[in-house]
């Protein structure tokens, strides 16, 4: 008996054992199962979280979207338009064209217009007026063409428009472009010239344009405030005047031209006291009068007038060393404007070795009136002893009150009043006005021994013409 308290201590040691076996094992088991049930829930969270972020960002997607297309189609219209006056720009319009061509619409006539005097707006009252300017423009435009396909600005000052129907629409446009605009206090006056083209066998909207500006060209040429309508002549001239472009860079890079002279005799005693220089070029048989003015257009009179400055100053230095005789050069506007003009022209005296005295400058009265930078250069130039002289006096502007403040020596008298009658009441005023300003006068297109002796009895001065000389090479002048 003395061995049996063991056994109960036994059994409750292997039961203690058993439960700290089994008690763990359980409590494993149990946590295992809850942190499953946990995951699983956690899991579950996830997916909705996914969900509903998904659909959060598929509805933001959506209105992003919605936005994109709306600003899209905002910008689209933008793009379409003239920011300055809401008419259809460029694009819009040769889009439009493009169409009218592809469907072969007939009747559909196109027009540019062009705004003569805009560019003055703009030089003295700002570009805040001219685009004031330009919306009042816009708006008489539309209400003058209310039945417009399109109405475009296409930039500055020059409208399109496509309609289908009669000419009278444009000619309406224009009347209603004449009355006055209120603009920065002041009362603006403008007119318009248009070219107008029917679209027939014109490939593309370029083409249609091409036609439409050659004409919007022809009117402005033509006296501007009127219309013209494209003939396909003008394509003919538009390429002869490529053609006399290229020409004259070709020929001015390789020295094709010359200088021909002709005299200004004094009317007291038929003394040459000076010979104007005349652009020739010999080579290609083109007279001046077909190229100087696409020399013009093209901007290659500035540096055409700097060659023949140049070389009239060198082949008169001697004429003026031996008899005091004078040069005459034509200066066009485009030269005139060029900043360093004064300057350059000193130059070439000091390069040429004439005397600034023995250098006349000759310009047009178109040039030379309104234009106070201009004024000030030539004021400058005669400072140093250049003189002025305006050519084809007479047929610019009927006031003859500027030459009061203009810095002018000479004034040479247009042919016209040589040819319609020397002893005329208008020829009398204009010596009576020179003399009065002390200023020399020369008759141009002098012809016969009575219009000379005709001249001389009413004051004339000096005279030049056919009489005399006509242009000849430096090296007949004095023979």
């Amino acid at each position: 008996m003395a061995g049996r308290p063991f056994v109960p201590l036994a059994v409750a040691g292997v039961f203690l054992v058993a439960f700290s076996v089994a008690v763990p094992a359980m409590l494993h088991q149990a946590l295992s199962g809850f942190a499953m049930l946990v995951a699983l829930g956690a899991a579950g969270v996830a997916v909705l979280l996914v969900r509903h972020r998904s659909d959060r960002l598929k509805r933001s997607l959506a209105s992003s979207s919605a936005r994109s297309k709306g600003l899209e189609r905002e910008l689209r219209q933008r793009a379409g338009r003239d920011p300055v006056t809401g008419l259809a720009n460029r694009r819009q319009l040769t889009e439009r064209l493009d169409q009218v061509l592809t469907g072969v619409t007939p009747g559909v006539t196109v027009a540019l217009l062009d705004l003569d005097g805009f560019k003055d707006v703009n030089d003295t009252l700002g570009h805040a007026a001219g685009d004031e300017l330009l919306v009042q423009v816009s708006r008489r435009l539309r209400a003058a063409l209310p039945d417009a396909d399109v109405l475009a600005r296409l930039g500055d000052d020059e409208f399109a428009v496509v309609w289908r129907g009669a000419d009278h629409a444009v000619e309406d446009a224009l009347a209603q472009l004449r009355p006055s605009y209120p603009v920065a206090g002041r009362q603006v006056h403008l007119t318009g010239s248009a070219g107008l083209v029917a679209i027939g066998d014109q490939r593309s909207s370029t083409d249609v344009l091409r036609d439409a500006d050659l004409a919007l060209d022809a009117a402005k040429h033509a006296g501007k405030d009127r219309i013209v309508r494209f003939d396909p002549d003008l394509r003919a001239a538009a390429a002869r005047h490529r053609e006399l472009a290229a020409g004259l860079r070709r020929a001015l890079a390789e020295d094709e031209f010359e200088l021909h002279y002709q005299p200004v005799v004094r009317l007291a005693d038929g003394r040459i006291t000076a010979v104007e220089a005349l652009l020739r070029w010999p080579a290609a048989g083109v007279p001046p009068l077909a190229f100087i003015p696409v020399a013009e257009a093209t901007g290659l009179i500035v540096p055409l007038g700097w060659w023949v400055l140049r070389q009239a100053c060198t082949d008169a230095r001697a004429w003026h060393e031996r008899d005091g005789v004078a040069v005459t050069v034509n200066v066009s506007g485009h030269q005139l404007r060029e900043q360093d003009f004064v300057e350059r022209v000193l130059a070439v005296l000091d390069e040429t070795g004439l005397p600034p005295a023995a250098l006349v400058l000759e310009l047009t009265e178109s040039v030379l009136v309104d234009d106070a930078e201009r004024t000030a250069r030539l004021g400058r130039l005669r400072e140093r002893g250049v003189r002025i002289a305006v050519d084809d006096f007479g047929t610019g502007y009927s006031s003859l009150a500027y030459l009061v403040h203009l810095p002018v020596d000479i004034l040479k008298i247009d042919r016209t009043f040589t040819a319609s009658g020397v002893d005329s009441t208008l020829m009398r005023v204009i010596l009576q006005l020179a003399e009065g300003l002390s200023l020399h006068t020369v008759a141009e297109g002098v012809e016969t021994a009575a219009q000379a002796t005709a001249l001389r009895s009413l004051g004339c001065q000096y005279a030049q013409g056919y009489l005399y000389s006509r242009p000849v090479p430096a090296g007949s002048l004095f023979m």
